[in-house]
């Protein structure tokens, strides 16, 4: 009878072993899966917009006339976007090799589109009602509200000089790169900061 009774005991060992092993798994599967939770809740999410970018050889504005290289950028659909919170990466190589990048951030230095001294950030939202640029800061990039409808527009060549980092130091700056024209590839990217994450990121051919 003892030596049934140590058999029992030795074959319940490995059983409560097991029950032990499968509570303990549980616990920390639980403890991570509430930890990854809580980093998820706290991060903050893209916004969500189909946004299309042009680079145009000429384009026609306001006043009956052409502007040479125009880029704009058209929020087709999604939700509004505060542009503060944006950063516009540019990457562009010529035919030499030779590789400009620039990072228009909200605090970049503002550009004299037509030589008269007035001042503002590419790019600006494209909105009459609002004025011409140069004569209200809050069409300067980073202090609107980006909607479905909006465009917007470096102005003039010089806009587009500054945010390719292609510009001259003349006044109004000019493209310098003499490579740069119809058929050139700029890779743009539009990275929401506070998500880390990029809205677009296309290569766009200047038409």
């Amino acid at each position: 009878m003892k030596q049934r009774k140590t058999v029992q005991e030795h074959a319940v060992s490995p059983v409560v072993g097991v029950m032990l092993m499968l509570v303990v798994t549980i616990i920390i599967a639980a403890v991570v899966s509430a930890f990854a939770g809580g980093l998820s809740s706290g991060t903050q999410k893209a916004p969500q917009a189909s946004i299309e970018v042009k680079i145009l050889s000429e384009a026609g504005n306001t006043m009956g006339g052409t502007n040479e290289y125009l880029m704009t950028f058209s929020q087709q659909s999604g939700e509004p976007i505060s542009t503060k919170d944006l950063n516009i990466i540019t990457y562009y190589k010529n035919k030499a090799g030779k590789i400009y990048k620039n990072t228009q951030t909200p605090t970049s230095t503002p550009t004299d589109l037509y030589g008269y001294g007035s001042t503002t950030r590419v790019p600006y939202i494209s909105d009459a009602r609002l004025g011409y640029s140069g004569n209200n800061p809050s069409k300067d990039f980073g202090n609107y509200s980006w909607k479905v409808g909006d465009v917007l527009s470096t102005g003039s060549s010089a806009g587009t000089a500054d945010i390719l980092a292609i510009n001259s130091t003349a006044t109004p700056h000019t493209i310098l790169d003499s490579d740069f024209g119809p058929g050139s590839i700029v890779e743009v990217k539009i990275l929401h900061v506070p998500s880390g994450q990029y809205i677009y990121d296309r290569e766009v051919t200047v038409q």
